[in-house]
């Protein structure tokens, strides 16, 4: 097995082991022990990190992606490349802390009104994206070396199982909460730390310093860097501008509710993720083979098996969301946030529906257009967020990212419509969409059980998964999920027949 299949293994084991650490931190840790308030002061601190990261790196970890594998041959090119990579970010942390500590009522502005208690990490949130930014880029050193397994577990197990350790000290009085705070810059600097000294090792070839990268090299890989900068911000911002805004616009209570029930929603897209892993290098080999014919076939084949599989997550979550109140601690006040689980869920079921159309245009000659659409959503969702937060709070803020994501949605379908007339849609699609439609009415419609909340889950869920699952099977809805399931009613006759 060569070292990409290995790392590529233990990195989506860490993945998941991450995503379940993230769902016991979401779902249960943060309720049970942190007032909805802590939680909003936790994830704004956490967002505006992020957002200004983005910036401040120039799209250094991006450079590093594309340029390292051209210099690593060379001990001087390769020692010019990573001195250029650990210096020019610099640039835009000193630019970044001067603007913070010399204008620092302009940030607090923002938040003065609804959610003055973030003021007070000002110092850390500084602190926090020198950390963070250094952390991405030695991150992407790792990546560069083909070795994704350590940055994974910094990022899936050291970082989130620390908060979660940090937050059991908080419960216990150990910790304050500015304490707590502070904590999470002991875990992004012994991530650093550890990135440090597991990069000494790597590298093997000791770095010649002193060396510089010519002229013609810097100004492609800086303009290359403003690129990268451009589209990560316009991504980030997408992701964490609803965060932000309505901490801003209705206080940091408000914020930490929907950070909750935003998680549950979002909890549709998790087989995307793999979906869209496995469909990449076809897409990418495609493209280099200009077969359009495979473009198409992949195009309707991921739009269909992620509207299966999105459509029963989503089921699921509606089907069982009073139960999951339920069980979580203090379900009462996260469940004034119903309709955001609603406005997210379908957010992430349209992006599933519509298929890989982020894949296709991002390995195609038209890959800028990618950024365009990105940075055009970053401003509908701002705009609309502006008007439905005032309005509606926590569920103006989820109903305004369903609105921006159709709308970015509508936009690439045109596109790819337009440019190389493909679409994701069938015949089959529209049969999918008939059997969602009666399993899910069925379901209301028959299981009312009263049961303890959590044997409600169990039970509804297989019921449900069961017949659903057999409805597509004998409709025949996807040929892929077909192939699985013959070979799986194979594989068990054959096992009892022996």
């Amino acid at each position: 097995m060569g070292i990409v299949a290995r790392q590529g293994i233990k990195s989506g084991i860490i993945l998941y082991i991450g995503v379940l650490i993230g769902a016991l931190n979401n779902v249960w840790i943060y309720p049970k022990f942190l007032t909805p308030k802590e939680i909003g002061l936790l994830r704004l601190l956490l967002a505006n990190e992020l957002v200004m990261v983005t910036f401040v790196q120039l799209g250094t970890y991006g450079i590093i992606d594309r340029f390292f594998p051209a210099f690593k041959e060379s001990d001087q090119k390769r020692g010019a490349f990573i001195q250029f990579s650990l210096l020019y970010p610099l640039l835009g942390i000193t630019a970044f802390l001067c603007m913070h500590f010399l204008f620092p009522d302009f940030w607090g502005s923002i938040y003065a009104k609804k959610s003055p208690g973030i003021i007070q990490y000002y110092e850390v949130l500084a602190i926090l994206v020198f950390l963070t930014s250094y952390q991405f880029i030695l991150g992407a050193f790792s990546r560069a070396h083909f070795r994704v397994v350590v940055p994974s577990m910094l990022d899936n197990l050291l970082l989130k199982g620390g908060i979660t350790l940090l937050i059991i000290l908080f419960s216990l009085q150990i910790l304050t909460f500015t304490q707590f705070i502070w904590g999470l810059v002991a875990i992004r600097f012994t991530n650093v730390s550890i990135l440090v000294f597991y990069l000494k090792r790597l590298l093997q070839k000791p770095i010649v310093w002193g060396q510089r990268l010519s002229k013609a090299d810097m100004k492609s890989i800086i303009q290359y860097g403003l690129y990268m900068v451009l589209g990560g911000a316009s991504s980030v911002i997408i992701s964490q501008i609803d965060i932000i805004m309505l901490a801003s616009l209705v206080g940091e209570e408000a914020t930490g509710v929907y950070s909750i029930v935003f998680f549950i929603g979002t909890v549709v897209e998790i087989p995307r993720r793999a979906l869209a892993q496995i469909s990449v290098p076809v897409i990418a080999s495609a493209w280099q083979n200009n077969d359009l014919v495979t473009i198409k076939e992949i195009y309707q084949k991921t739009a269909i098996n992620q509207l299966i599989v999105g459509a029963l997550v989503l089921g699921l979550i509606l089907l069982n969301i009073q139960d999951i109140f339920l069980l979580m601690p203090k379900g009462k006040i996260y469940s004034q946030g119903i309709y955001v689980v609603l406005f997210i869920g379908l957010t992430r079921f349209v992006d599933m529906l519509m298929g890989a159309n982020n894949e296709i245009l991002l390995y195609s000659k038209y890959y800028r257009f990618n950024l365009m659409t990105n940075v055009i959503l970053a401003v509908i969702m701002i705009g609309i967020n502006l008007v439905l937060i005032p309005l509606y709070q926590l569920d103006g803020a989820a109903f305004a990212t369903l609105l921006s994501i159709i709308i970015f949605n509508l936009i690439r379908f045109t596109f790819l419509l337009v440019k190389y007339g493909i679409q994701p849609f069938t015949f089959q699609t529209i049969l999918t969409l008939l059997w969602i439609s009666i399993a899910t009415g069925l379901g209301y419609l028959t299981l009312s059980l009263q049961l303890p909340p959590l044997l409600n889950i169990i039970v509804k869920s297989a019921i449900v998964s069961l017949f659903f699952v057999v409805g597509v099977w004998k409709l025949k809805l996807s040929e892929d999920m077909n192939i699985i399931a013959n070979n799986i009613i194979s594989l068990v006759k054959g096992k009892v027949s022996k």
